[in-house]
């Protein structure tokens, strides 16, 4: 059984990305407890179950569950196991975290949405953004005074190749909807034009209209390379604005900003920048901290100690899903949806 203070939880997934980006966090993180890790491939359980503290390892999920008895599971790999094994944890009551996306179609998304409420349990969705600490630190000058009304959100991304508009957007976009609604609330409406005329080079522009009254614009290419992609994020009010840096810096522009008198200088305008300090004993060096990788896993592990909320939730990643078959459904009919 779990503690107070830790959650009993197993991993499911043993490839680079949870390997690289998401292991490497849990020793970190004292309401983690790391019970068990499985994965089809014998050797790459028993590497990260030894790597990373856990007990023990399996190939089969059903016999780590009747065995270990995790209060929650996270599920990392492909979308097709994120739907198909996630349903099935659900359907045995227990809650999981799952990488993102967690289906391939919104017929999928719902369908886990659903599960969970019949099965009284619920599920997270890796969606980092949310947690990197630039981007916390933009959401909460957009509540205060300062910051005024939301008026607008830019987003723009250029990642490496994709062969297609739907996977580029299912596999990669997906992060920055999720913070356009992060930021800005639910889409009301989208308008959306497309660019996929060269191999491996797909590009989307897509204008949107939030329900609290604010627009949008996202504008995301996969002309660049993996090793050397490209975010930013421009948000205005009505008296100031935020530029977020690839999720790592940010710089507020307002007036109430002044941090030096100026005195003899005709000035017209101010910023602050916010660094996020890489300062955690060296392990945030590769980016698990700063990109939101700790805070996710963090969230998951204290909602399932009932101490924290399961956001984002499994209909944030069913949300998302929508709203990337509105944009592809507007390219392909040059409607308003």
């Amino acid at each position: 059984m779990g503690t107070d203070n830790a959650a009993r939880i197993a991993f499911v997934g043993a490839g680079n990305h949870s390997t690289e980006s998401l292991y490497p966090n849990i020793a970190h993180i004292p309401e983690f407890d790391l019970v068990a890790v499985c994965d089809v491939i014998k050797e790459r359980a028993e590497y990260a179950a030894h790597r990373y503290g856990a007990n023990e390892w399996f190939t089969d999920v059903d016999k780590m569950i009747d065995q270990v008895h995790p209060q929650g599971v996270c599920i990392v790999g492909p979308p097709k196991m994120h739907y198909e094994l996630g349903l099935h944890i659900i359907r045995r009551g227990i809650p999981i975290f799952v990488e993102k996306p967690p289906a391939l179609t919104l017929a999928e998304a719902n369908e886990l949405v659903k599960a969970a409420q019949e099965n009284s349990t619920w599920g997270m969705v890796g969606f980092m953004k949310r947690f990197a600490p630039a981007n916390i630190v933009a959401k909460e000058f957009m509540e205060s005074s300062d910051f005024g009304r939301l008026s607008s959100i830019t987003l723009i991304h250029g990642s490496g190749p994709y062969n297609d508009i739907l996977g580029m957007l299912l596999f990669n976009g997906i992060h920055m909807i999720d913070l356009a609604r992060f930021m800005a609330g639910d889409v009301k409406e989208l308008f959306a034009y497309g660019f996929g005329e060269e191999i491996n080079t797909q590009a989307v522009s897509v204008a949107m209209k939030f329900d609290n009254g604010s627009v949008g614009q996202l504008n995301m290419n996969s002309g660049h390379n993996w090793s050397d992609c490209f975010e930013q994020v421009y948000i205005s009010g009505s008296g100031s604005g935020i530029l977020i840096d690839a999720s790592r810096a940010t710089e507020v522009m307002s007036h109430s900003r002044q941090f030096a008198k100026g005195e003899g200088l005709q000035l017209f305008g101010w910023s602050s920048r916010y660094y996020v300090s890489g300062n955690m004993a060296g392990w945030a060096a590769g980016g698990h901290y700063t990109r939101g990788y700790w805070g996710e896993l963090s969230q998951f592990a204290r909602a399932v100690l009932g101490k924290a909320k399961p956001t984002p939730a499994l209909e944030d990643g069913a949300k998302a899903i929508g709203i990337i078959e509105d944009i592809v459904s507007s390219i392909k009919n040059n409607q308003l949806k």
